[in-house]
């Protein structure tokens, strides 16, 4: 079974691939194929072929307080830090959900568990998910390498769905009991695997532990200074991010060329699909799954309506099974800005499906990334929902491909599409 990944915007190695490709491996492959070892996991890396600036980002305005936006504005190390710090206490502390709001989940998504208090959040109260991206979120800020970080998180992804870790959390007094037996099974797991020990086992537990005690102790409460002394200083990191996507989105737009002539980041995805049939027919025929981030999305689609059926050398390929994270294909095709497409399909008349070239497809977006747009009403036949990645606006875009309940929901997905014979309904 080929797993294809292929990125979005703002780009620039391979280290997004690396950090996601452990989650595939353990998590997802297994839900597929009964050789999950041997799959073949690989990413389509178009970073090197998008947008550059001449001036180095010059044509950002820099904010007030701090003179940032450009790239090489010089600012003194000690206002850098309280700027970032004023950032993360705004945005990285967990607001309680309004009482009119219907409940989510628990600390990650924002809602307060059922039977907790004001400022007396437990480890105990969260449920396994919701304790595995928690974990997730800490050991990506203690450990900075790609890999070694997936893997603890898989680790600890294991420790918070076993059942005898909820048990024994079940019997702690204090959240700091609960704290240490955690911490003491994910030091046990991590001291025997094998993969992890091979890359050196970083000296992270510590700070685990102290991050963990910290944001339990202000999962409520975030001060309205902080609030608007983070908001000052957005400008930078939204113009950031907001630059790079429209430029790595119109240099996409300008050089993808066709069906007869396509463009070099469209073509790296068919040489990969070229690869993964080819692995398909050798493994017996496992399905194509392909995996895309942002702008991704829309590289795939552009392939599956135009690229695949456009060219008698490219019609008998097919991708099973498709799920697109914080896609803009929806408002894509609002706007009218794929290679096929037909302006008779707009409201009470959706775009039809593209079965030819795709089995099933799960379009997946988050409240809170601003750059994610759903399908429905839009595409026919699509598998379209939310996942609650539980991030700030700004971290949200790429939130969902750092959290193991994601790659679980995908292997779930997965399994319903082979029961289906890869068909989204």
């Amino acid at each position: 079974m080929p797993i294809i990944y292929i990125h979005g915007v703002n780009t620039r190695s391979h280290d997004g691939f690396l950090a996601i490709k452990p989650y595939l491996q353990r998590l997802v492959a297994p839900s597929i194929s009964a050789d999950p070892d041997h799959v073949l996991i690989e990413d389509v890396f178009w970073g090197d072929a998008a947008a550059t600036f001449a001036w180095d980002g010059a044509s950002r305005p820099r904010t007030r307080l701090l003179g940032q936006g450009g790239n090489r504005i010089d600012v003194p190390p000690v206002e850098r830090a309280l700027a970032a710090s004023a950032f993360e206490e705004a945005f990285r502390r967990l607001l309680p959900m309004p009482s009119s709001i219907p409940e989510t989940g628990g600390l990650i998504t924002g809602a307060s568990p059922a039977g907790s208090r004001r400022g007396s959040l437990r480890l105990r109260d969260l449920k396994p998910d919701e304790l595995s991206d928690l974990l997730a979120v800490i050991i990506g800020q203690q450990v900075a390498d790609a890999e070694p970080r997936a893997h603890l998180s898989l680790i600890a992804d294991a420790v918070a769905h076993d059942a005898s870790t909820q048990a024994a959390l079940a019997t702690a007094r204090t959240a700091e009991q609960e704290i240490d037996l955690l911490l003491r099974r994910i030091q046990q797991q991590a001291q025997a695997d094998a993969t992890l020990l091979g890359m050196g086992l970083p000296p992270w537990l510590t700070g685990l532990g102290d991050r963990l005690g910290e944001t339990l102790s202000r999962a409520f409460d975030v001060p309205t200074y902080a609030v608007s002394v983070a908001a000052a200083e957005l400008r930078k990191p939204l113009n950031e991010l907001v630059s790079v996507f429209l430029a790595d989105v119109l240099v996409y737009l300008n050089k993808r060329g066709d069906a007869a002539d396509p463009g070099e980041i469209p073509q790296r995805l068919l040489t990969q699909l070229a690869r993964a049939h080819a692995n398909q027919l050798e493994r017996g025929g496992e399905p194509i799954v392909v995996l895309s981030h942002s702008m991704g999305g829309q590289i795939v689609y552009d392939a599956v309506t135009h690229f695949l059926p456009g060219a008698p050398e490219r019609s008998h390929m097919r991708i099973d099974f498709w799920c697109a994270t914080a896609s803009q294909v929806g408002f894509f095709e609002e706007a009218k800005l794929f290679l096929t497409r037909h302006e008779a399909y707009r409201i009470g008349n959706p775009v039809p499906f593209p079965s030819a070239h795709l089995g099933a497809w799960w379009n997946v977006w988050d409240h809170n990334d601003f750059l994610s747009f759903t399908t429905k009403g839009i595409m026919a036949g699509v598998d379209d929902e939310p996942f609650d990645s539980g991030m700030s606006l700004l971290a949200a875009h790429g939130g969902y491909l750092q959290r193991p309940s994601f790659y679980r929901k995908f292997a779930e997905k997965l399994r319903a599409a082979a029961q289906r014979h890869w068909r989204t309904g």
